[in-house]
């Protein structure tokens, strides 16, 4: 996919036989390319082992026979015809062999990397991202108002104490009444943490999540979701998976497998395509080949998501996908709860709301509402942006436009401007009971400038 930073790879373990093809071990995790300062320098007969090794383990170990024989005719193709004949650096000629390797059918699992062992660009940490300094390529972990957990997922870690890891922030979230799972950030990762994940969502009777078929040992099989999980079990927790054409893999396999569950809403843009298993093997020179061995498929109906990607149950941009998510788990909240808490989620959707739809008061009148109001409150204005301190030493709060003359807090106050019996600004805060209190604007006001009266219920 367009704009990715390196290979991104999904090493499946589903199944512990799984863990070899055809004697080649796999590689865990995402692997980034490494560019090496060794100083070696390639020579004609160097490039021509090194296209003859790929070429070989592509036929070999590719998940479809036919595409293996024009991937390595490509490559040996390029070869005779001297696209290579002037490369002398080991990282330049594994990219040209990775865009040669895509090429035919835009597999983007397929690559090639300079990592010689112990050299000085030797192979990086398996996921540069996913270790204890990047707290195991988990994100924010949130709540949300309105009780709406939030999980953000950058990559799913190889390392055995990612487990733990994602154990805890699903027992922190446990007590929420809905889920955001973030994975427009994800890029892929460990199936086995992904089955993981998708089971503390599922019911202890195990489910067919994945079909698994690889092509060189000429079998297949089934991955099931787990019937223990080692942190909270919530399959009926209103669930929504955030995704991009960023979100690849092992990101695309959650994604995947919980819509065809029916047990999660997507929601932003398709994702990226890359729906097969990759192993790593040695190309002989420092020179690594990253080549899908296996293919997976929805168990029930076949579908794969390679080349298409999985797409979402609602689009969304990508900067408004959080936002939507929010407001459609404040909605299904509400219609589970009674009064007076489906009036209070009803004011916190309506300000997620303005946020997705927002209102734009025009600057004079903001500048109007600028100003200290009794009681120590304080009302500045940032750009285009109404800000509140209640007090002095608390950090102010920026409020939400509703109206020209109302505003949104997070705490589920509304913030009413309107003029009294003189023609000055004053204050009312609303809060979410209803009651409300009037604050006199201190100090002199600013003639001529009306804020806009509304019917907007306070």
């Amino acid at each position: 996919m367009d704009g990715w930073n390196g290979p991104q790879t999904r090493e499946d373990s589903v199944s512990a036989t799984a863990k070899t093809v055809s004697g080649l071990v796999m590689a865990l995790g995402l692997v980034w390319p490494t560019f090496s300062a060794d100083g070696q320098v390639l020579d004609a007969l160097v490039r021509r082992e090194v296209v003859d090794s790929i070429a070989a383990q592509v036929e070999r170990v590719y998940v479809d026979a036919d595409t293996a024989r024009m991937i390595a005719a490509r490559l040996r193709g390029q070869l005779r015809a001297g696209a290579y004949d002037t490369v002398v650096e080991p990282a330049r000629f594994a990219q040209l062999l990775t865009a040669d390797l895509r090429s035919v059918n835009h597999d983007l699992h397929l690559s090639e990397q300079y990592a010689p062992p112990g050299g000085a660009g030797g192979t990086r940490a398996p996921v540069a991202f996913a270790d204890r300094s990047q707290h195991y390529a988990l994100g924010r972990i949130d709540v949300l108002p309105g009780n709406v957990g939030y999980m953000e997922i950058n990559g799913f870690s190889s390392d055995p104490a990612a487990r733990d890891v994602i154990v805890s922030a699903l027992r922190y979230l446990e007590s929420t009444d809905a889920i955001i799972l973030d994975l427009r950030r994800n890029r892929g990762g460990d199936a086995s943490l992904v089955n993981l994940l998708v089971s503390h969502f599922t019911g202890p009777d195990t489910i067919a999540s994945l079909s698994v078929k690889l092509r060189a040992e000429g079998r297949s099989f089934t991955r099931y979701t787990l019937a223990s999980v080692p942190g909270p079990r919530r399959p009926d927790v209103p669930l929504y998976v955030l995704t991009s054409r960023s979100t690849g893999s092992a990101g695309e396999d959650f994604a995947f497998v919980l819509q065809n569950m029916k047990r999660a809403t997507l929601i932003g843009d398709r994702t990226a395509g890359a729906g097969h298993n990759v192993t790593f093997v040695q190309s002989g020179h420092g020179m690594r080949t990253g080549i899908s061995f296996s293919r997976v498929s929805d168990p029930r109906t076949g579908k794969e998501w390679e080349q298409v990607g999985v797409q979402p149950d609602i689009r969304a941009d990508a900067a408004t996908a959080v936002d939507v998510a929010h407001s459609l788990a404040l909605q299904t909240i509400a219609s589970r709860s009674t009064d007076p808490q489906r009036a209070q989620l009803g004011l916190i959707r309506e300000t997620v709301e303005a946020r997705l739809r927002p209102h734009e008061v025009p600057a004079a009148i903001l500048a109007a509402y600028a100003g200290d109001y009794e009681g120590n409150r304080h009302v500045t204005v940032e750009g285009s942006r109404l800000l509140y301190q209640f007090q002095p030493g608390v950090p102010p709060e920026a409020a939400v436009a509703l109206s020209d003359s109302v505003f949104a807090l997070a705490s589920q106050v509304r913030l009413v401007f309107e003029l009294d019996e003189r023609g000055n600004v004053r204050l009312r805060g609303v809060g979410p009971d209803g009651s409300a209190l009037t604050f006199a604007r201190v100090g002199a006001t600013q003639p001529g400038v009306r804020p806009q009266h509304d019917t907007h219920p306070s």
